[in-house]
């Protein structure tokens, strides 16, 4: 059994969506499969990355935190950029 993190949060998942979050895959409209937790799936549905960042930040401080500090440690990469981006907005 392989284990992935979320590309969101980075919570460990397995692979298999076997563990207890499980897992999801995201991106697969553009021909990318990313590891997603079910967590970060369900609360993302189909907005836009920066339209449910801006809600997380807004609505639900533990998982933007959560996400903020994940990517901190991160340089690079889309999802990174957008969450750098919209944590300097006001």
């Amino acid at each position: 059994m392989g284990f992935a993190s979320c590309v969101y949060c980075g919570r460990v998942l397995t692979a298999a969506g076997s563990g207890p979050q499980g897992a999801s895959m995201a991106g697969a409209e553009r021909g990318r499969k990313l590891p997603v937790c079910l967590d970060c799936r369900r609360s993302k549905r189909d907005r836009s990355l920066t339209m449910w960042l801006r809600m997380l930040k807004k609505n639900d401080r533990m998982r933007w935190e959560r996400i903020a500090k994940y990517h901190s440690r991160k340089t690079g990469g889309q999802i990174t950029m957008e969450v750098k981006r919209v944590e300097r907005e006001r």
